[in-house]
């Protein structure tokens, strides 16, 4: 569960540097290749935006124990159907209604164990770190296309 969780960030992280690779290379782009005008200015300011959240993405920052309340998941939205697997899911819970949550889950008396949970501190801390990852990438990726629409807009309309 851990190692699907910690999989899970990395992924997250190479697709966060993907996007900001992309956003620093059509930066580039439009201030040498587009028509000067407000929609171009936009999609300048836009792609100078997902810079930064993709540097915020990969850093030590982002592992802090509190952060703005828009990168948090709320703990009060926990299903019965909810995935196990899915970092997503298991970033609901908190440590104690995880380690409850899989008692049950597992068939009971896993709690006996002395580093049961540490095993599970671990698998939330990881999985709250992939959902604040995906998070920052979703914002990025929105920013990026809202400057794909802005560059769209320079080019092609008067």
């Amino acid at each position: 569960m851990h190692e699907n969780m910690r999989s899970s960030v990395d992924r997250l992280d190479l697709k966060t540097g993907w996007l900001a690779v992309f956003a620093a290379l059509q930066f580039a782009l439009v201030r040498l290749a587009a028509p000067a005008g407000p929609a171009s200015l936009a999609a300048l300011a836009l792609l100078a935006a997902v810079l930064p959240l993709g540097v915020f993405a990969v850093s030590p920052w982002i592992e802090l124990p509190r952060l703005p309340a828009f990168l948090e998941t709320p703990l009060d939205k926990v299903h019965s159907g909810d995935f196990l697997i899915s970092p997503y899911d298991i970033a609901k819970y908190t440590h104690s209604e995880l380690v409850l949550r899989l008692d049950k889950y597992l068939g009971g008396g896993i709690t006996a164990m002395p580093y049961y949970e540490d095993i599970v501190g671990q698998v939330v801390i990881t999985a709250r770190l992939a959902a604040r990852k995906r998070r920052v990438l979703r914002w990025a990726a929105a920013l990026t296309a809202l400057a794909q629409l802005c560059l769209l807009s320079a080019l092609f309309l008067p």
